[in-house]
């Protein structure tokens, strides 16, 4: 669903977060392959469109993992300084973040709108 506004900040989110495997800290294999699982994760929760309360979930955990990696990327930046130098895509994981939790707000009003239509249908009545 590529016109949904959430797809467009994941699809964001999900560029900036392979841009950092070009990075400096892609020669860090833990880091590597934590960016692999969350540009994984990305896919899913744009894949999983129909799904709106696993998005929903997935984006928390995203959010979550997202955070986790750029504190242990501020952590070893800050244990290293003379040999790490500091990099535009140091900040990438911080504004994907961001950008997942206003996809996170999208899905949610989508979820709200959609509940709010089952309440106005009418219930079928069984024969």
């Amino acid at each position: 669903m590529i016109q949904r506004i959430q797809t467009l900040y994941l699809a964001v989110a999900l560029g900036l977060m392979i841009s950092v495997f070009f990075s400096i800290y892609a020669t860090y294999i833990p880091f590597t392959v934590l960016t692999g699982a969350v540009s994984v994760l990305l896919c899913a929760i744009i894949v999983l469109f129909k799904v709106r309360k696993i998005q929903i979930r997935l984006c928390i955990y995203t959010s979550v993992v997202l955070l986790a990696q750029q504190i242990w990327m501020g952590a070893v930046y800050f244990k290293n300084r003379a040999d790490v130098s500091f990099s535009v895509t140091t900040i990438f994981p911080i504004i994907a973040i961001i950008m997942v939790l206003l996809a996170l707000r999208a899905i949610a009003s989508d979820e709200a709108l959609v509940q709010s239509y089952n309440r106005l249908r009418p219930k079928s009545k069984k024969k």
